[in-house]
């Protein structure tokens, strides 16, 4: 045993008699819901909280939300023990992510688990598909830290997720309960997600403020582009946009909003030469659904917001000019090539050409219901019920 281990190991053991005498608190009728992707609620807890309150006002929920990255050691600590007395004295604990102090304690047997992962599916694998690769961590370091323990539910939108969750958790099919997160009922119905000053108008109004506040000439089509994260590698966009080098197109570059990883032609200052036909437009404005909604088309990689995209029957291509080498550090549970062979490149050339081909909505079709099989109609009213029957 490594002194890495060593440590962790004794940090959990301290946790873990911390947590015992915080359990002696009487169990109330609440959900905590404990976050690490932002410092602020994402859609689904923003939603979740919102619905709790409004159709269940006798159970209580609280949510946590702090940013482990780059945070301050003593200052996490505080945190966790935070969220270690709200789940001592809490009928259910929500997580959208790994968390460290739900997944190495032992919790009360009247304390419910679920787990809803912060994307509709598992393009990439993560967890136990990432043990002892780049991508991941080694197994000593899962093992000491319990990596995604104590879920007794793990919310899926699909069997076909299900078996990808399956594996990236380390659970049973018992585990797996079928139903979409809440953002779903926002992307169906996408003058939810608008700018507070556009909700209640048209679409339409929202889509020509962007053209007006971006300049965005009558009649040219907005691509938008989503890449995924990637760790320590930036994200290449001269073949992206050699391919929609054209006058009828409007290109939207949205980043991924923690780690801004963009270059063109191997630099990072993202000196995009002038005198192209195609506009581009990197925004960090509005969010990555808001323009989804604007949008005419969408080109991702491998984020399951490609998933979320198919939902609106829109063209939606996959430039993975990088798979090799993605494959062989992070891994794929979806292959776009595979899956979205008539709308997937690797190259830009190939990009340009599905492009201009007629789009094979059949196969987006086909795609969206294997990916989302589940009921999409007041996704967070269920989910809602879900969890409150859970937390009485």
């Amino acid at each position: 045993m490594g002194l890495k281990q060593i440590i962790l190991k004794l940090g959990v053991a301290g946790l873990r008699a911390a947590y015992a005498p915080m359990k002696l608190q009487k169990t109330r009728n609440r959900i905590v819901i404990l976050s690490r992707q932002s410092d602020k609620m994402s859609m689904d807890i923003r939603m979740i909280v919102n619905e709790i309150g409004k159709s269940h006002p006798d159970v209580e929920v609280v949510a946590l939300c702090k940013l482990l990255e780059d945070k301050n050691p003593i200052e996490y600590g505080l945190h966790m023990l935070e969220q270690m007395k709200y789940m001592a004295s809490s009928k259910v604990v929500l997580l959208d992510g790994y968390c460290i102090a739900a997944s190495i304690l032992n919790h009360k047997p009247q304390t419910t688990v679920v787990q809803m992962w912060h994307a509709l599916a598992a393009i990439k694998k993560f967890g136990y598909q990432t043990i002892d690769k780049p991508s991941g961590h080694s197994r000593q370091v899962a093992e000491a830290m319990c990596m995604h323990r104590n879920y007794d539910h793990v919310i899926c939108a699909s069997p076909a997720t299900g078996e990808h969750f399956m594996k990236c958790f380390n659970i049973s099919e018992s585990q797996l309960t079928y139903m979409a997160l809440p953002r779903v009922d926002e992307i169906l119905r996408p003058n939810n997600i608008l700018p507070e000053e556009y909700r209640g108008r048209s679409l339409e109004d929202f889509r020509g403020f962007l053209r007006n506040e971006y300049e965005i000439v009558e009649g040219r089509e907005v691509i938008l582009y989503v890449p995924t994260f990637r760790k320590d590698k930036d994200v290449e966009l001269k073949g992206l946009i050699d391919a929609v080098n054209k006058p009828e197109f409007t290109l939207v570059i949205k980043a991924h909003p923690i780690y801004d990883n963009l270059m063109y032609d191997g630099s990072k200052e993202l000196q995009i030469p002038a005198g192209l036909n195609v506009q581009v437009i990197i925004d960090k404005k509005y969010s990555s659904y808001q323009w989804m909604a604007a949008s005419d088309r969408i080109i991702t990689d491998y984020s399951a917001l490609g998933v979320e995209a198919a939902l609106l029957d829109k063209p939606l291509y996959y430039y993975v000019y990088d798979i090799d080498d993605y494959e062989e550090t992070v891994g794929l549970n979806v292959n776009p090539c595979d899956e979205m062979p008539t709308s997937s490149a690797v190259t830009s050339e190939e990009l340009k050409a599905v492009i201009n081909s007629e789009y094979d909505y059949d196969k987006l079709t086909e795609f969206k219901n294997k990916y989302v099989s589940v009921d999409t109609d007041n996704c967070t009213q269920k989910l809602g019920s879900f969890l409150a029957d859970l937390a009485r």
